[in-house]
């Protein structure tokens, strides 16, 4: 099917708008999908609601759907958009009522624009839910600051479908996040204009302007009132510069992650699926509010493939066991999470896979060989070497991402649980964890349930690297039921 285009028109506004001239290429911009890399209060969001208002009078029975970060951009949306009406003098009635889908009346307000031809702008504070409410074009205001930001992106995808329009524009909020894929996917993430600010990619058309750009094209901003007032140069590079901010203190540079992304990895098994190396297997156990997760690698020389990423939500671990099972099965060896409650599911797997399961408790320690001990101990008082199972874990695998040689699917799910990972200095050494993040799976349609996720899929995937690496003989780790079973030579097997 041949993309969709829109023809090119400048369109002629009221003197009295007052359009700038970066304003006004975004106006104009005929491509299909647009976005917009911008600094603060330069009135993009402006355009983006002209843009709305000049479809809807031209178009009968249209429908724009604002979505805003939070309900405050939501509500400064339609207040432009009530400001352009009075402007371009078209008549309009407004209404403030609760959104409400298939699954009923929700708690999110709405406000709705309806014009006498039958076409409609509505505003709404961006979720799941309030994304998938209409079919139609598409404004995300502040994208970058969206939270449950890809499983959004699902249902905005999906409503857009039929040849509608979607813009997003947005300030910078750090390299992580769908607004961040896609204005890095244009080469828009440098902190660098691209030639006259503009670039075209496919259907997609990249605008970038920062506070320099705006203030030349007569936005009535002092820089320097700016710089004085924030005091401190990151934030006003983010908010005024369109900077990306790294990600800081995460043990896994986003760099590193990128370079690792393959597209030969995969979250599911490739159909018909027959392995050509060893399979090797890591799991990280939850049962209600975090979520098991499952990481099997294909080793394949010196290459080690990802070929399956299963999280399991919601499940008590009898269930859990039936789906994993099989799994484990296949590999040489799973290494697991044993600790707390990872203990029972150990148990019930056991059974039936004993010699080929290793359990590893996060609680416990292990030793390093003596080239790693420096960078682990950090000044830990710890006898003989021996350092926090995660510490070992977390070294372990930083150096496998390192060599090359381990190869992960490019997944936003996967490099947002990789980023969350911090090394964080304590009282008797450093630890490696990640605060505990709310996630939403990208999947459009249907009743929503929240997940929680506390770095499952960083863990799962240490795990199934330690358990190729790592003979549980020489860890110390050996399982009482299964420890008659081991082969120091080979592992697991």
């Amino acid at each position: 099917m041949p993309s969709i285009e829109f023809p090119k028109r400048e369109i002629k506004l009221p003197a009295v708008m007052q359009i700038r001239p970066y304003q006004q290429r975004w106006i104009d911009e005929p491509s299909r999908f647009q976005l917009m890399v911008k600094g603060a209060r330069i009135g993009i969001t402006f355009g983006s609601m002209t843009k709305a208002c000049i479809d809807c009078l031209e178009f009968p029975n249209t429908t724009w759907t604002v979505l805003g970060a939070a309900k405050a951009q939501a509500i400064e949306a339609m207040e432009a958009a009530h400001k352009i009406r009075q402007l371009m003098g078209f008549t309009a009635e407004v209404y403030e009522e609760p959104f409400a889908d298939a699954l009923g009346v929700s708690s999110e307000s709405q406000t709705r624009m309806q014009l006498a031809n039958g076409a409609r702008i509505i505003a709404l504070p961006a979720n799941p839910r309030t994304a998938r409410g209409y079919p139609g074009n598409v404004i995300l205001t502040e994208h970058a600051h969206f939270q449950d930001a890809y499983a959004i992106w699902a249902a905005v995808a999906r409503q857009v479908a039929l040849g509608h329009r979607l813009l997003s524009e947005s300030t910078p909020n750090g390299e992580i996040g769908k607004f961040f894929d896609l204005a890095r996917d244009l080469g828009l993430t440098d902190g660098v204009p691209p030639p006259g600010g503009h670039v075209q990619k496919g259907a997609w058309s990249g605008h970038w302007v920062d506070i320099n750009m705006a203030v030349a094209d007569g936005c009535p901003i002092s820089i320097a009132e700016m710089r004085d007032l924030f005091k401190d140069d990151e934030t006003f590079s983010q908010e005024f510069l369109c900077a990306f901010l790294k990600v800081t203190g995460a043990w896994l540079p986003l760099e590193l992650i990128l370079s690792c992304e393959d597209e030969f990895a995969t979250t599911e098994l490739p159909p018909n699926f027959k392995p050509r190396g060893l399979l090797y297997g890591g799991m990280d156990v939850a049962r209600d509010r975090n979520q098991t997760v499952f990481w099997l690698n294909e080793r394949i020389g010196e290459i080690t493939m990802t070929r399956l990423v299963l999280p399991i939500a919601s499940m008590g671990f009898v269930q859990q066991a039936e789906i994993l099972s099989p799994l484990i099965a296949m590999t040489a060896c799973t290494a697991m999470d044993s600790t707390g409650m990872g203990i029972g599911l150990f148990d019930i797997l056991n059974v039936k896979h004993s010699g080929r399961l290793m359990g590893v408790n996060f609680g416990g320690s292990s030793r390093l060989r003596r080239e790693q001990q420096q960078e682990a101990r950090s000044g830990q008082s710890v006898p003989d070497g021996a350092v926090r199972m995660k510490v070992d874990l977390s070294i372990r695998f930083k150096r496998s991402l390192e060599s090359g040689h381990f190869r992960i699917p490019a997944d936003p799910e996967i490099r947002l649980e990789f980023q969350s990972i911090k090394k964080q200095p304590t009282a008797t050494g450093v630890t490696f964890d990640a605060p505990q993040i709310q996630v939403d799976t990208a999947i459009a349609g249907g009743e929503r349930k929240k997940i929680y996720a506390h770095a499952d899929r960083y863990w799962a995937a240490a795990l199934a690297d330690y358990a190729a690496r790592v003979s549980p003989l020489e860890l110390g780790m050996t399982t009482p039921s299964a420890e008659s079973s081991f082969d120091q030579s080979r592992g697991c097997l």
